[in-house]
């Protein structure tokens, strides 16, 4: 009876703390995010322009390759974009980064970073935290931020714009890298349940080792 009572605790009490954990994890929905594929795999190309994959990684996670978008069309606006899986999104705090090393802006070229919140039927709800930027920085930087997802939010779009200006000689270059959007899911009743029966567990097995 002891031994079955320790059992028992103990694997109640392992499988509350594990199941509760998971709940709290906040894992990127982006795909293929560091393009470590060695491609853009999961990622739409948009408008003209040249976009592969390089060997030069960015700062914010171990990898070997980015995305280098070049754009020489002026007025124009090369986009790499990407939605997350539908039902992925829930309402509060999202949080993004990315890294991002811009190698040269002509004549009014600019990059911009655009988050969307998407409803069930693809609609754009609003713009997020809307478009950010524009960035200029020479070297890797690596920008974090969050945002607050509406009521009604399916899944989130990211956009990384490489647009030109109308000018002549206009061009944009970058490189894009370790792109991410999570979210911390707030744990529900049922999971603080389960945390509850985890500390009976606990309670359960420490008994079991005085009797």
């Amino acid at each position: 009876m002891k031994a079955t009572s320790k059992l028992v605790g103990s694997l109640v009490c392992a499988a509350a703390f594990v199941l509760a954990a998971s709940q709290a994890s906040a894992a990127n929905l982006v795909l293929n995010p560091g393009f470590e594929t060695g491609t853009t795999a999961d990622w739409l190309v948009l408008n003209s322009g040249t976009v592969t994959v390089v060997a030069d990684n960015g700062p914010a996670a171990p990898g070997t390759f980015s995305a280098f978008m070049q754009n020489t069309l002026p007025a124009n606006n090369l986009a790499l974009q990407q939605s997350t899986a539908l039902g992925s999104a829930s309402p509060g705090t999202v949080n993004y980064s990315f890294d991002l090393k811009v190698d040269s802006s002509l004549n009014g070229g600019v990059v911009f970073i655009h988050l969307w919140d998407i409803n069930s039927t693809g609609g754009v709800i609003d713009a997020g935290p809307g478009l950010k930027g524009p960035y200029f920085n020479t070297g890797w930087q690596t920008y974090t931020g969050s945002w607050t997802a509406p009521a009604n939010v399916d899944h989130f779009e990211v956009e990384i714009d490489c647009t030109t200006g109308a000018a002549a000689g206009s061009s944009e270059s970058i490189h894009i890298d370790n792109v991410s959007i999570s979210q911390v899911v707030v744990p529900e009743p049922t999971t603080l349940s389960l945390v509850g029966l985890g500390l009976l567990g606990a309670l359960m097995v420490r008994r079991s080792r005085k009797a």
